[in-house]
């Protein structure tokens, strides 16, 4: 049945381990049979009981999450893991491997959404998907898709042509130069996007609006969005990790920190999630003043869990019980009906956060954002959009 017993990335050897990183939620609309489910944040946390197989199989949706996941076992120690990839791609490493049962098992079937909750929504969310064209613009839209399970969603796409200033077009796609940047050139340019963009329609429907406008990219972008009223910015990073996170602020980071209009940005390809616990970030001992509409939609529309977590400074010190009963009167306030209260002791939001995620699974985290980061200032929302691998909606207080 399996392949000669040796370390080898093209095989699946006998008493492999196989392991899904996905979240609880992804795993249970379908996994690989004997596959064990280890959400990539809770990896750090189980090595040891990994270290026992011959050969460690990680895989996700897409390829992205199992990679990182590779690069924990090995720093651990573990020599032979093998970076499945895809879902599919290990369906078919396991074919090749001699495994008789590649079928998808499915633990669950996928909650059904609010139907008659979304046949009385007359607030549509209307969402705003930047795009390049690339494979991380197709996870944003794969992302809505998901949200339009249980929401009804108005899509339209934005390119953002990056020229400078002195390059303009009017309202019937007539362009204008000064002379520094030749005409017909931009025009050679706005003809290819133009194509593409209409293939975006031609591949997804006629029901997406595609968008074309020129200029700095996130200026644009951000403008585009609060002008027209959109209630949610989607987009796809890539993250940013050692050196390249010191240098560089990806244009999700920027927008999180300058957009008035909230921003779900996501690593990876998230066609399998299923929303059932979410997470809010938030300092309840701020004066609430603040209005949480997304949020509250979500909570109407998804039957999800609210997970609220309160990050205690370990310099700080707080009345527990008064600290709950805060969080309970947020939480009614704010009509998050099904919700839990959490406190967790760490240095840093992001190290709190990571702390409960290797506890507690979530499939999607919301926290707020004062606008501020860069190189002088420190935004936890900005550290978490470069590092977790969950959905993230960010929004200004």
């Amino acid at each position: 049945m399996f392949k000669k017993e040796k370390e080898s990335d093209h095989y699946i050897i006998k008493n492999a381990a196989l392991v899904d990183v996905r979240s609880k939620s992804e795993y249970a609309s379908g996994h690989l049979e004997g596959a064990i489910n280890i959400p990539l944040e809770q990896v750090d946390g189980q090595v040891d009981k990994l270290k026992a197989f011959p050969q460690v199989v990680v895989y996700c949706r897409s390829g992205n999450r199992s990679a990182h996941a590779k690069k924990i076992l090995i720093d651990h120690g573990i020599k032979n893991v093998v970076d499945g990839g895809s879902l599919a791609n290990v369906q078919t490493l396991a074919t090749i491997s001699g495994f008789n049962q590649v079928e998808l098992v499915v633990e669950n079937e996928p909650r059904l959404p609010h139907s008659e909750l979304k046949k009385n929504d007359k607030d549509i969310l209307k969402v705003l998907i930047p795009t390049d064209f690339s494979v991380q613009a197709e996870y944003s839209y794969l992302m809505v898709r998901k949200l339009e399970e249980n929401l009804s969603v108005d899509i339209h796409f934005l390119h953002v042509l990056d020229l400078p200033d002195t390059v303009s077009m009017d309202q019937h796609g007539n362009i204008e130069t000064c002379g520094e940047i030749d005409a017909e050139f931009v025009k050679s340019q706005k003809q290819i996007v133009d194509r593409k963009l209409k293939n975006l329609q031609l591949q997804y429907g006629k029901h997406i609006n595609v968008h074309l406008v020129l200029g700095k990219i996130t200026d644009n972008i951000i403008s585009f969005a609060e002008n027209n009223h959109f209630d949610l910015i989607v987009m796809g990073t890539k993250g940013a990790w050692g050196v390249k996170e010191k240098l560089t602020s990806s244009q999700a980071q920027i927008i999180a920190r300058r957009s008035m209009v909230p921003l779900l940005s996501l690593m990876c390809d998230r066609s399998d999630l299923i929303i059932k616990d979410i997470l809010y970030v938030h300092d309840f001992r701020d004066a609430d003043t603040h209005q949480l509409p997304l949020m509250e939609k979500f909570s109407k529309y998804f039957d999800a869990v609210y997970h609220q977590l309160y990050i205690q400074a370990s310099d700080v010190q707080i009345n527990e019980s008064e600290m709950l009963d805060l969080m309970d009167k947020y939480a009614s306030k704010h009509q998050l009906g099904n919700h839990k209260n959490h406190i967790v002791q760490a240095k840093n939001v992001e190290d709190g956060v990571n702390h409960f995620i290797a506890g507690q699974d979530v499939d999607m985290v919301f926290i707020g954002t004062h606008g501020k980061g860069g190189i002088f200032h420190n935004s936890a929302a900005e550290n978490l959009i470069k590092h977790l691998f969950k959905p993230i909606i960010s929004f200004h207080l």
